[in-house]
């Protein structure tokens, strides 16, 4: 891919720069477009819902973290890695029992 932009290099452009450009034209693309078409674009649409997805995946391991470290204190690194890696069946499973667990052993057991 480099290569094959090499030849910018010349009028001042470079591939950063051009990605820059693409990406504020998809953009103003998204802020134009009415919400039907852009979900008809499967690709487009498996990335939105992804994201979707990642975000509330983030947001539930924020919370267990902050539950968790509020009832037993700060978390061991192995803890945190754990939710770090989690799906979110595995998060929703540890916050309930969160509510019965006498420690943060009890919390992720098997």
């Amino acid at each position: 891919m480099k290569k094959s932009l090499s030849h910018l290099d010349n009028a001042g452009l470079t591939p950063d720069s051009v990605m820059l450009v693409g990406r504020r034209m998809l953009e103003v693309t998204l802020d134009v477009m009415p919400d039907e078409r852009l979900f008809a674009i499967p690709k487009l649409e498996r990335l939105l819902v992804q994201r979707l997805q990642d975000g509330a995946q983030q947001g539930e391991a924020k919370m267990l973290t902050r539950q968790l470290q509020r009832r037993f204190g700060s978390l061991p690194d192995w803890a945190s890695e754990k939710i770090a890696q989690a799906n979110s069946d595995a998060l929703e499973e540890w916050s309930l029992r969160l509510l019965d667990a006498r420690s943060l052993e009890e919390v992720f057991a098997a």
